[in-house]
């Protein structure tokens, strides 16, 4: 087991970190752009080691990243998505990004706490995501978009 530990703070956003921001900017400005099909995600590939990649959710779904991309395209019809981040902390290859994000469809409203674990390789691509969550209400569309692509 690899042992990290962070003993300093800093207000300088640290290089994996950077990355991880223009990843989620990317990710906001594609969904808000709206998608149609998961070819509509490419433009998060460049942050990503698309052959290695694995991303573990909130209900224990594994994906590589075409069934990510799948995944991601049923969340994201007719969702308007926001997030707020609480606090980032990078450490080693690996990135814990703490958040509260917010889903709207339709009439529906969710509110989660999120914390996001981005690992990277040696040439600074995201190589696993994993996803922990606190809700009261996870949203049956997530629920459905995560059985779906898992299918």
């Amino acid at each position: 087991m690899e042992i990290i530990t962070a003993t300093a703070t800093s207000d300088e956003l640290g290089p994996l970190t950077r990355i991880v921001n223009a990843y989620a900017e990317t990710h906001g400005r594609l969904t808000a752009a709206g998608i149609s099909s998961p070819a509509d995600w490419e433009p998060l590939g460049e942050y990503v080691a698309i052959d290695e990649f694995r991303r573990v959710g909130a209900y224990l779904e594994e994906f590589d990243w075409q069934e990510y991309c799948q995944f991601l395209t049923d969340w994201a019809e007719g969702t308007r998505f926001e997030m707020t981040v609480f606090r980032i902390t990078e450490a080693g290859r690996v990135v814990i990004q703490e958040i509260e994000e917010r889903h709207y469809r339709g009439e529906e409203f969710i509110r989660k706490n999120v914390v996001a674990i981005y690992a990277f390789n040696a040439d600074n691509k995201i190589v696993h995501l994993d996803i922990y969550e606190q809700a009261s209400d996870s949203g049956r569309w997530i629920i459905e978009a995560a059985s779906a692509a898992m299918a």
